[in-house]
């Protein structure tokens, strides 16, 4: 190991400790941390958050958050009445715009978080002024999946999707923010920048359109989706890549395959409520979690990719190849699905149904 990269570990290393060290210096206390329920809440509860509290003294109160839209109306309520839900949240991209927008998160000191240095790009959200409002916490992948029994060599591009023939079984996400807007924009559009209008968007659907002689199934329950793939009633399709690969080693023909224009990640971030009182635990608290050996504890016990370079963490090639990729992701356009709205989903709607 150089002695450049010796000494920005042990600089990164004494960041770690005393951003720590400052939180167990402080009185003992106890913060309110939501996320999505069942085994995921759980999870967190049992394996992740006792070791926060062992480092700072500060103890955790989980709680299980509602449905998306649920969850935002809740913290808007809150908000109203200058009280917040929980003193941290962990959010989708969605929640995080449409909160950012109306001004519901509280602004954090980056400098009392030193660790979030460390994560990949695009994992420390700022307002223009550069106050961070939201730091990433997990990342998980949508992928080209196919049936082994119809399709035993892996799929090279998303363009496969166009060309091979699937026998009409192809099955897709009926949501225009399944991501297979922005994966057929890189494919064939050379990136987003046609989605920037309207009738770029138009185009994109278009291309779309032409996919559906092959679909027999444009889904929202993807429970339905996994049953079919695993027993042959669809060759191919859109679907996550750690549940694929879970199904894979349960034994069934099933593959996750990450084309070379990238998986389509999706990410959660923490956010802090603005009536929060307990910011500087709240930071504590995101600090802790951006460090790279919780990040690959995440990985290995909730099966989620992490928002550290690979590099930085002891996970295996195996273990980061069931819940990511190293190829660039296609990520969803959350600003263009939420300014155009309605629109879009009517456009979206009308190419499926026509």
């Amino acid at each position: 190991m150089g002695k450049q990269m010796t000494n920005s570990i042990m600089k990164f290393a004494g960041a770690v400790a005393v951003a720590l060290g400052t939180a167990q210096g402080a009185a003992a206390q106890e913060i309110t941390v939501s996320s999505w329920g069942g085994f995921f809440e759980e999870t967190l509860k049992a394996e992740i958050y006792p070791g926060f509290t062992e480092a700072t003294g500060i103890t955790v109160r989980s709680i299980a958050q509602p449905a998306d839209q649920a969850w935002l109306t809740q913290l808007t309520n809150a908000a109203r009445a200058k009280t917040a839900p929980a003193d941290l949240s962990l959010v989708a991209a969605e929640v995080l715009a449409r909160g950012q927008s109306i001004g519901l998160w509280a602004p954090l000191e980056a400098a009392d978080m030193p660790v979030i240095d460390g994560l990949s790009d695009g994992y420390v959200r700022s307002n223009d002024d550069g106050t961070v409002y939201a730091v990433g916490a997990l990342a998980w992948y949508t992928t080209f999946v196919t049936n082994t029994e119809y399709a035993a060599d892996a799929p090279v591009s998303w363009a496969e999707m166009w060309t091979t023939d699937w026998d009409g079984k192809l099955g897709l996400n009926s949501a225009p923010n399944s991501g297979l807007m922005e994966a057929t924009a890189v494919t064939f559009f050379g990136g987003y920048y046609i989605m920037e209008t309207r009738e770029g968007l138009e185009q994109v659907i278009a291309k779309i359109a032409e996919l559906k002689p092959q679909v027999s199934l444009w889904y929202r329950d993807e429970g339905q989706f996994q049953q079919g793939l695993e027993a042959g009633e669809y060759n191919a399709g859109l679907y996550y890549h750690d549940v694929t690969n879970l199904s894979a080693a349960d034994g069934n023909p099933v593959q996750s395959n990450f084309p070379q224009e990238g998986g389509i990640a999706s990410d959660a971030f923490w956010i802090v409520p603005r009536d929060s009182e307990n910011i500087d635990a709240a930071e504590a608290f995101i600090n802790y979690m951006s460090q790279p050996e919780v990040q690959a504890q995440m990985v290995r016990m909730l099966g989620v990719a992490p928002v550290v370079p690979v590099e930085s963490t002891d996970l295996t090639a195996e273990e980061f190849a069931a819940v990511g990729s190293e190829i660039a992701p296609i990520r969803v356009q959350t600003e263009i699905h939420l300014r155009e709205g309605d629109w879009l989903s009517d456009k979206y709607l009308e190419m499926i149904s026509q």
